[in-house]
């Protein structure tokens, strides 16, 4: 998936560029005529252009007669990936219903073997202007518009979903209740249809704000002046070009004799595009310049749609041209890099443009930003992108639990043109964000401050997210604060004469993580010592004397116990075992086991055992051969006595355990 990313912007002249032959357009003049009529007052209407022949009748016909998905992606570079554009979703904003665009999407994506995108699959979805099914009813120049505002969008963003959204009627209001609906339910949205400029038009831009989402509207397929909702500044107004083949060939792509533009009469530009170099070459002054941007849109190197709802008698395949093409192919080329794009990208250093400095619509096309195709069009092949990124400032702090941390804030790496949502998230089930939430302002870089308290000990991680962005995220070490209680464990134990047991204390504070307890001090009143004094450990050795007492910790006013018994040493009893002698050749082998049991004849394990065997029949003087071992859990371990000499021999077995009183025991054999 592409993402956004920072590099300098690179203004790129057209190269020729040779496209599938199967894919050429028509060149030169062609007939066009407008598929909606100009509207009224507080009305839109779609800004598709279909050609016709000289006396202006639709051109339709039974195979596809304007440009393909393939040459569009060739001459743009846009992905061939068949997933471009997935886990995103387009929405697709227009008037009244096209009962046929799923069936006919069907159509246009077998022909050029797109992915099949439908209902069944999750992939389409068409709702009326409030999310249901009751759809408006059906016209069938709007319904031109639907097929190829949804065909082109999936064909440059195969991966994505399309949401159409289809308003009861053209008047503003219904648009913009569809408007609504769109940007709650997408990341991009684009719209192919516009009006006249009017006084109170600024009182509709709110419906252009909505964090994470990208606005994309046709700028108008007459030239001059500027129209509305293109001239919002909360939206990317999308101019048209003209693209010129020659033979399969790639030589030319210029301004569009008729895409919209023009300075606005009523909006202010945005911050983005005010603090553009070259801005003031349109002649806006800091009034609202459109186009933003510009692509293919001159019915002359048309796109393919297909149709199957009759337009002026006719069906089929149709050659559609007007900024209508531009709008959605703007919003799924969008889509394959995903990241948000707003006037904030389009006029910052994330996005490679190709100049278009030959053309006029009414204003000729410049180098640099001009009202013919704003800053030009998208050479998505020559860069690779990124979404901006979060990160969280102030970070790295140690709190202790329950206290509140000093001030923190988001940044974000570019600049918005509308405000951020931040949602704040901690991988602590306690931590406390306030306020829970955070907003970048438009055309700012860093949120307000918020703080965070938790009382759960550990290093949390804390993550800023936002829709369209990358999310950032920091940790914070969070220390348990002051103990309120203290613990020793064990808490009994019975200690034999001159033997050891270690105690622990542990402690915890008010919210039950575990305290510091490094600087307790250890005392005890039972019959031995402890060492060392201080720490969060202590050995106790019982004296030689038996009684009981306890080892106690205390931290401040803080203090616990264990109880300890000082007992006498068990006794133990030790026998040594002399097997059958083995003998092969002159080598003799004498299998010996020594078994330590309690005084009622319980097994003990764990006893270290010393073997000693001396010639003889005392076990005195200097031993012939020694072993050590460990009995098992049997109380038993085995040794081998190997020797080439005949006589008598003594064993004898030293045997210590904890608890006990040493052992010992012997026995004789002979070879």
């Amino acid at each position: 998936m592409h993402r956004w990313s920072r590099f300098a912007v690179v203004i790129l002249g057209l190269a020729l560029l040779v496209v599938p032959a199967a894919a050429q357009g028509a060149n030169g003049h062609v007939n066009s005529r407008a598929v909606c009529p100009s509207p009224p007052a507080g009305y839109g209407h779609c800004h598709a252009l279909v050609t016709t022949d000289a006396r202006g009748n639709p051109l339709a016909s039974t195979s596809p007669t304007g440009l393909g998905p393939a040459t569009i992606r060739s001459v743009y570079g846009f992905p061939t990936d068949s997933t471009a554009g997935a886990g995103k979703t387009i929405a697709i904003v227009d008037a009244y219903d096209d009962p046929n665009a799923e069936s006919d999407l069907a159509v246009f994506s077998a022909q050029y073997g797109l992915p099949s995108c439908t209902t069944a699959s999750g992939c389409f979805t068409k709702v009326d202007q409030t999310g249901g099914t009751r759809y408006p009813k059906s016209n069938s120049g709007w319904a031109l518009e639907i097929s190829l505002d949804v065909q082109w969008a999936h064909a440059i963003a195969p991966g994505a979903k399309i949401l159409l959204v289809e308003a009861s009627s053209a008047s503003f209001s219904n648009l913009l209740a569809a408007e609504d609906y769109a940007a709650a339910h997408a990341q991009y949205v684009s719209n192919s249809w516009g009006g006249s400029e009017s006084s109170g038009e600024t009182a509709y831009d709110g419906h252009f704000v909505h964090s994470g989402v990208s606005f994309f509207v046709s700028s108008g397929d007459a030239g001059l002046p500027a129209e509305y909702p293109s001239a919002s500044p909360n939206v990317i107004s999308v101019g048209g070009t003209t693209l010129t083949f020659s033979g399969s060939t790639l030589v030319s792509e210029t301004g569009w004799s008729s895409g919209g533009g023009g300075c606005s009469a009523y909006e202010a530009a945005n911050p983005a595009q005010i603090a553009f170099p070259g801005i003031g070459q349109a002649g806006c002054g800091t009034a609202r310049a459109t186009p933003d941007v510009s692509l293919d849109a001159d019915p002359a190197s048309g796109v393919s749609v297909y149709d199957s709802v009759r337009y002026q008698g006719q069906q089929g395949w149709f050659t559609v041209g007007g900024t209508s093409a531009s709008s959605p192919m703007w919003a799924a080329a969008s889509a394959d890099s995903g990241g948000s794009v707003n006037a904030g990208t389009v006029y910052g250093n994330t996005i490679t443009f190709r100049d278009i400095a030959s053309g006029n619509n009414g204003a000729p096309c410049l180098v640099g930003y001009d009202l013919c195709s704003g800053r030009g069009s998208w050479l998505f092949g020559s860069q690779s992108t990124t979404q901006p990124s979060l990160s969280v400032n102030g970070a790295g702090q140690t709190l202790t639990a329950g206290q509140t941390s000093a001030p923190m804030q988001v940044s974000i790496s570019v600049s918005q043109s509308s405000d951020v949502a931040v949602a704040l998230s901690s991988t602590s089930g306690n931590g406390v964000f306030s306020p829970a939430s955070v907003t970048i302002p438009a055309g700012s870089t860093t949120s307000g401050s918020f703080t965070y308290t938790d009382i759960t000990a550990g290093t949390p991680t804390l993550t800023a997210s936002a829709t369209g962005a990358t999310s950032g995220s920091t940790t914070v070490t969070v220390v348990a604060a002051a103990p309120t209680s203290i613990a020793v464990t064990p808490g009994s134990a019975s200690v034999p004469t001159g033997g050891t047991q270690i105690f622990t204390a542990a402690g915890t504070d008010t919210y039950g993580n575990v305290a510091d307890v490094s600087t307790a001090s250890w005392t005890t009143s039972a019959p031995g010592t402890v060492s060392p004094a201080t720490g969060s450990s202590t050995t106790f050795t019982a004296g030689s004397s038996i009684g009981s007492g306890t080892v106690t910790a205390t931290l401040g006013g803080l203090s616990n116990s264990a109880s300890v018994t000082v007992t006498s040493l068990s006794a133990m009893t030790v026998t040594v075992t002399a097997g059958a002698v083995a003998q092969k050749g002159p080598n003799y082998r004498v299998p010996l086991t020594v078994a330590a049991a309690d005084s009622s004849g319980a097994p003990i394990g764990g006893a270290g055992v010393t073997f000693d065997v001396y010639a003889g029949s005392t076990c005195t003087g200097t031993p012939v051969a020694s072993g050590t071992g460990t009995t098992g859990s049997t109380g038993q371990v085995g040794f081998s006595f190997r020797t080439r000499q005949t006589g008598g021999w003594c064993a004898l077995a030293t045997v210590n355990a904890t608890g006990y009183t040493a052992g010992s025991g012997s026995t004789t054999f002979s070879t």
